[in-house]
């Protein structure tokens, strides 16, 4: 009975033909890597039967794999701002004895979040550069070196054990984190990422601070931590580095996946298979191509459940949540419905005469983290949520109204569950099967463990009720992914409980497979599977494939290694990839720029293209990249004012002016913008 509804999903799956949307060169790569991973097993297996002693090697060389993978597309300079981003983590955190106590996933986190405050209440200072970052972390390293060593020595031991007691499971575990990474080896080519995340780190990298700019961008003050976090790796790499920080949120989640099951009784090999599901859930795939913050979210939430479900003489100090409660909050702001019912559980399960004492330490070392965006959008804009709820703070940087996306209004029902594993193109910009197989799947025997032990019922409960209100606001499956990732663990770990032991390890099997096999209809560019083209063609395709899926992307990275001082306008509004134009560079987008948008629908009403001379001299642009076929007024415009093609990409043309002298910025539309200056006028002179 327990599988019944793994073979019902199973079926329903062939029924909706979920792989109508995955090319068939994926799925043989997917066969390829699990057949390659089945011999690492039975190698392993063989090992372990014949008493050989070193049988950890055969995990071991099976996590080559997604490492060399990962170095070779992702760069050495994406590695070396990994290592560096986790050693000054680590030497921060060991500040915390209890956090040092927690083990190594959470003292990673703690430090993180450190780190990202510091940074984060620094951002207006023009102090950002590569050479005091390297200072810096060298100095942490320095000082706290024992502690670091001896940090590092206990988790090299701990994971050294469980990947000798349970080598089958730990390969499974790292073929399904192979295909999660796949992500890593990818260019930044997701439309958010280029619209907004990637701002703040060629920011720091161009000026060494941040402008605040909100009428440039509207989310430029929204919760940053995740943004703080990789232009910190992007300063130690000297470059964009996404690949930097998704790696760490990518096995922070797993590890949270492996302690959450243990915390509710799962034996070492049921954690394994539990963070193996985690790992293979589409969605986790996903958040390695992006910057999106609800994979962060997810990571921090598992800890933070599986902190919620351990004993009170085993948690962690007031400190330690509280600084993992701050960074969720610093992750999203709408973290809070998750964090609220598992901080009033910590506070109620405490002994009576301590609750005071604790709670005040951990709302001490919660703001500080949490609340660098927050205070930095009350002090630009008047608004600490700014844009949503503008219709009740009344900032005058956006129009006097609630911000509410309303394509993803499905509605709610008793089969919504349903459809989010099979109609998923209903909730989001995805493809049928971007929700994965795992939660219904294990959902029925979920439900029956959690009838009859309190641990996972409370869990189940909390995981439920809060998913509900945030999908009760908005359809949209990517907001309830950490409520997914909970479900998918505490079902495999319930799974366990009713299933024979290899009836329960050919089940898990199956649905890391599927579920691994479903990563492409997460995204449009993911379903194109350009690992193909990697593979054939090594790391110089990232240029052709950003070419390709974004040239809006490709043609101002080239304006700005050719002339970085270079300022650029974006005239698409439906295509406002600002992210790697150094804060030079403007879009015309509804949403992010609403004065300049509306500036732009006046300028094209007037066919004598006057408005648009206007405009242009108003916004002061060095360069303008337009599509003549679908701005025909504007490129009308730009030839009568003699600017000429310098650059082109499709349908896409960069336009200048023909004399190279004549081409230049005129910096007063984005200087008035420079709400950092204001801020903090006594550094105007030193910029």
């Amino acid at each position: 009975m327990a599988l019944l509804p793994l073979l019902i999903v199973l079926f329903s799956a062939w029924h909706y033909d979920l792989l109508a949307n995955i090319r068939s060169d994926y799925r043989w790569l997917v066969g390829t890597l699990f057949v390659g991973f089945a011999a690492f097993a039975g190698g392993a297996h063989i090992a372990v039967q014949r008493g050989w002693r070193h049988a950890v090697l055969w995990p071991m060389v099976a996590a080559c794999v997604p490492l060399a993978g990962i170095v070779l597309f992702a760069g050495w300079a994406s590695a070396f701002a990994t290592v560096v981003l986790i050693a000054s983590a680590l030497a921060l955190a060991s500040c915390f004895p209890a956090a040092s106590r927690s083990g190594i996933a959470i003292a990673l986190m703690v430090g993180m979040a450190s780190l990202m405050a510091l940074v984060g209440w620094l951002l207006p200072f023009p102090i950002h550069h590569r050479a005091a970052y390297l200072i810096a972390a060298l100095v942490l390293v320095v000082a706290r070196w024992r502690a670091l060593r001896e940090m590092l020595g206990e988790a090299a031991c701990a994971l050294r054990g469980a990947l000798s007691a349970n080598p089958g499971w730990s390969i499974l575990l790292i073929g399904a984190t192979t295909i999660a990474s796949l992500g890593l080896w990818l260019p930044s080519l997701n439309y958010d990422d280029n619209a907004v995340h990637l701002i703040l780190p060629s920011q720091l990298l161009a000026d060494g601070y941040y402008r605040l700019d909100v009428q440039t961008q509207s989310w430029a003050v929204a919760p940053w931590a995740n943004n703080v976090l990789h232009a910190i790796a992007a300063v130690f790499a000297g470059q964009e580095a996404r690949a930097s920080v998704a790696l760490l949120w990518l096995l922070l989640g797993i590890s949270g996946a492996w302690r959450l099951a243990r915390a509710v009784g799962a034996s070492s090999p049921v954690a394994l298979a539990a963070a193996a599901v985690f790992a293979a859930q589409p969605l986790t795939g996903y958040f390695t191509t992006t910057m999106q913050v609800d994979g962060a979210s997810t990571a921090v939430l598992l800890h933070l459940a599986a902190v919620a479900a351990m004993p009170v003489h085993s948690r962690p100090g007031a400190a330690v949540i509280g600084l993992l409660a701050g960074l969720l909050l610093a992750l999203k702001t709408s973290n809070l419905v998750y964090c609220l019912p598992l901080l009033v559980w910590l506070v109620v399960s405490l002994p009576g005469g301590t609750r005071a004492r604790w709670l005040g330490t951990f709302v001490l070392c919660l703001l500080p983290v949490a609340a660098s965006s927050y205070a930095y959008a009350w002090l630009v804009t008047g608004n600490p949520l700014f844009p949503f709820y503008n219709a009740v703070f009344k900032s005058p940087y956006y129009p006097l109204e609630n911000f509410r996306d309303l394509k993803w209004m499905a509605g709610v029902s008793w089969r919504s569950l349903w459809d989010i594993a099979f109609k998923t193109n209903a909730y989001g910009q995805f493809f049928p099967g971007a929700a994965g197989l795992a939660v219904l799947a294990t959902l029925p025997a979920l439900i029956v463990d959690a009838a009859r032990r309190p641990q996972p019922r409370w869990l189940l409960l909390w995981a439920l009720a809060t998913g509900l209100l945030l999908f009760w606001f908005m359809q949209y499956l990517r907001y309830i992914f950490p409520v997914l990732a909970v479900l998918a663990v505490l079902g495999t770990v319930a799974l366990a409980r009713f299933a024979d032991r290899r009836v329960f390890a050919a089940a898990v099997v199956v649905l890391v497979l599927a579920d691994a096999t479903l990563m492409p209809t997460t995204s449009w560019i993911a379903r194109e599977n350009h690992w193909a083209q990697l593979l054939r063609e090594g790391p110089a395709a990232r240029t052709d494939i950003e070419r390709k899926v974004m040239p809006e992307r490709a043609l101002l990275s080239r304006i700005v290694a050719r002339d970085p001082n270079a300022c650029v306008l974006m005239s698409n509004p439906r295509a406002p990839f600002v992210g790697t134009g150094r804060g030079h560079a403007i879009s015309l987008h509804r949403r992010y720029d609403p004065e300049l948008w509306r500036a732009r629908n006046d300028a094209e009403a007037d066919a004598s293209g006057g408005k648009w001379r206007a405009l242009l001299a108003r916004i002061g642009a060095s360069h303008v990249i337009v599509d003549p076929g679908k701005e025909p007024l504007l490129a009308r415009t730009l030839a009568v004012m003699g600017h000429v093609v310098l650059d082109r990409e499709g349908a896409l043309e960069v336009r200048g002016a023909a004399d190279e002298q004549a081409r230049r910025c005129v910096p007063a539309l984005r200087a008035s913008r420079d709400r950092s200056v204001a801020l903090l006028p006594m550094l105007g002179n030193m910029r």
